[in-house]
């Protein structure tokens, strides 16, 4: 069974690299360098420094994992 993680500041569930990136159907990799580049809304850190993301993020990155690898180059 997944824990489910909630942010303690807003009480929002948030999404870690790795769930976002089964749901998008990518590396956890490519999650980092997409954040890197701007090409994915930025993530909020934790203390220890681990990057998550809301459910409001969700459907931007999965429309930017869904672009054709071409298009991704470009941004």
């Amino acid at each position: 069974m997944r824990a489910i993680t909630i942010d303690a500041d807003t009480g929002k569930r948030v999404y870690t690299r790795k769930e976002v990136a089964d749901l998008v159907g990518a590396s956890t990799q490519s999650i980092r360098l997409w954040e890197d580049a701007g090409a994915i809304p930025a993530s909020v850190r934790d203390e220890g420094g681990y990057r998550y993301w809301y459910e409001e993020d969700l459907e931007a990155i999965k429309a930017y994992a869904s672009l054709p690898r071409k298009a991704k180059l470009k941004k």
